[in-house]
C-alpha cells in the first residue's frame, strides 16, 4: 500500500503526494496550521468557509460552481479541526481522476490551478471579501455552533473540557464562538487571510494517481518567493492539584456525567498509539471494562464511553445516567480506572482492543478523505506514521506498556449535566 512522499516547498511549506489507484477520484488540498487563539479562531473559521465561495476569476458563487461542474462535478470542502493546541484550516477539492477523464484531460492540473487561485487571489474588492458570501457562510457557521451545544452530550463534553482547560488553548472551540463569530469584520477577515499566509504551517495533500508535479509546481510558484515565519507552541504539561466538580442544571429527562482526566503526552506517534488501546480497554468497545461492568452489569447508565486525544494527554469518559446514579456511576467508573492500574486485564481485553484499533486504522484507507484527514491528525508529531504503520506498532503492544501508561491516569474535572 502506497504512502505519503513528502517534499519541502519552503520553510513551513509541505508538500505531501500518495499515489492511489484504488479510487475514482482524486483530492487535493491546503491545511494551513497554526496555535489556536481566542482573538483569531472565529475569524480563521469564516475565513476557511468565504474562500470556497469565490475567488477573482470566479467573482460569485455560481460563476464558480459552474466551473466546477465543467470539471466532471469536482467539488470544494472547507474543513476547521482542532490538532492539540493548533487550529487547522483545510479547503480541499475532489475531482474526477485523470485515468478516467475524455481525451487524456488533466483534470488534476485545472484542480492544483482553481485550488491556489481560491487561496492566493480572493475575491476581496476595496479592501474585503464579498457581503453576501460573508454573512451567508457567518450564518451557517453560528448555526454549526449553535448545533454542536443543542446536543446536550456534545454540550457537555464541552463543558467538561472548558473547566478542565480554562486556562489552556485546548479549551477554545474549533470555530471559536457564536458571539466571536458574529463580531467578526470584513477587516479582521482581510487580515486572518494576509496572516495566515505568512504565519501558518502549511501541509499541501494530494491522494490519487496524478502527476504530482502539477500541484507541486503551483503552490511553489505562490509559496516560493513569500518570506514565511510558521509560529509553533511548546505543549502544556498539566497535573491537577485537586478534583473539580461542577454541575449544572437544563431541562433534560437523561442526566449526562463527563469525567476528564490528564494522561500521558508525547509527540511521538507510537504513544498515540498505544494510548488508543488503553482507552479501547476502558470504555471504547462492547467488551470494554466500563460497558461490561458499569452499563451491563450494574445497570447504572445508559451509555458509558472513554475517548482520548493523543494529541492533548486528556482522556474523557462521558455517560448518560439517572440523576439518582450520578455518584454511583461515578464511583464505578473510578474503580475500573482503578483495575486498570492494577493490571487487571485479561488477554482477551487486550487483543480485543488491538484488533478494534487495527480495524479502525485500516478503515483509514478507504476513502482519499479519510486518508487526508489522518496524515494531517498526526500531522504535529515528530514522525508520524502511516495507517498500516500504525496497526503495525498496535499489534506489538504489550500489556505491561498499557499499565505503565494507566498509572499516569489522573482525574481533573467532573462535570454533570443534570436534568430538573
Amino acid at each position: 500500500m502506497a504512502e505519503f512522499i513528502k517534499n519541502s516547498v519552503c520553510e513551513g511549506v509541505t508538500f505531501s503526494y500518495m499515489a492511489e489507484t484504488r479510487f475514482k477520484n482524486s483530492r487535493q488540498g491546503v491545511t494551513l496550521i497554526v496555535p489556536i487563539s481566542r482573538e483569531t479562531a472565529a475569524a480563521n473559521a469564516l475565513l476557511s468557509c468565504v474562500l470556497t465561495r469565490s475567488c477573482k476569476k470566479y467573482p460569485d458563487f455560481y460563476s464558480l460552481n459552474r466551473k466546477l461542474n465543467s470539471m466532471y462535478g469536482a467539488a470544494l470542502f472547507p474543513s476547521v479541526r482542532r490538532i492539540g493546541d493548533y487550529q487547522a484550516l483545510t479547503i480541499a477539492v475532489s475531482g474526477l481522476d485523470d485515468r478516467y477523464t475524455l481525451d487524456n484531460e488533466k483534470i488534476s492540473a485545472q484542480l492544483a490551478e482553481l485550488l491556489s487561485m481560491i487561496m492566493f487571489e480572493p475575491n476581496i474588492v476595496d479592501g474585503h471579501f464579498n457581503d453576501e458570501d460573508v454573512e451567508q457562510e457567518r450564518r451557517q457557521l453560528i448555526e454549526s455552533i449553535d448545533a454542536e451545544f443543542s446536543e446536550k452530550r456534545t454540550y457537555a463534553i464541552r463543558r467538561c473540557v472548558n473547566i478542565m482547560c480554562a486556562d489552556e488553548r485546548y479549551s477554545i472551540g474549533r470555530y471559536g464562538s457564536s458571539d466571536d463569530v458574529k463580531a467578526v469584520t470584513h477587516k479582521q477577515l482581510t487580515d486572518a487571510w494576509e496572516k495566515l499566509l505568512k504565519e501558518a504551517q502549511v501541509e499541501l495533500t494530494l491522494v490519487g494517481s496524478a502527476d504530482p508535479e502539477y500541484a507541486l509546481k503551483g503552490f511553489s510558484e505562490y509559496f516560493g518567493n513569500s518570506p514565511r515565519k510558521p509560529k509553533r507552541v511548546a505543549p502544556q504539561d498539566v497535573h491537577p492539584t485537586q478534583v473539580r466538580h461542577i454541575t449544572e442544571t437544563e431541562e433534560l429527562s437523561q442526566s449526562k456525567l463527563v469525567m476528564g482526566f490528564r494522561c500521558a503526552y508525547s509527540d511521538d506517534d507510537v504513544m498515540t498509539i498505544e494510548s488508543s488501546i488503553l482507552s479501547s480497554i476502558l470504555g471504547g468497545m462492547p467488551t470494554s471494562k466500563l460497558f461490561t461492568n458499569v452499563r451491563e452489569k450494574q445497570s447504572l447508565c445508559y451509555y458509558c464511553t472513554s475517548s482520548i486525544d493523543g494529541n492533548k494527554g486528556i482522556m474523557l469518559i462521558d455517560s448518560g445516567v439517572e440523576t439518582d446514579n450520578l455518584e454511583k456511576t461515578e464511583k464505578a467508573i473510578l474503580e475500573q480506572v482503578d483495575m486498570l492500574k492494577r493490571g487487571n486485564i485479561s488477554d482477551s481485553e487486550l487483543e480485543d482492543a488491538k484488533l478494534a484499533v487495527k480495524n479502525s486504522f485500516k478503515s483509514l484507507m478507504d476513502s482519499p478523505s479519510a486518508m487526508q484527514a489522518d496524515y494531517l491528525g498526526s500531522i504535529m508529531k515528530k514522525n508520524p506514521l502511516s495507517p498500516l504503520e500504525a496497526a503495525q506498532v498496535a499489534d506489538s503492544v504489550t500489556k505491561e506498556r498499557i499499565i505503565e501508561l494507566s498509572q499516569k491516569i489522573e482525574l481533573d474535572t467532573v462535570f454533570s449535566l443534570v436534568g430538573n
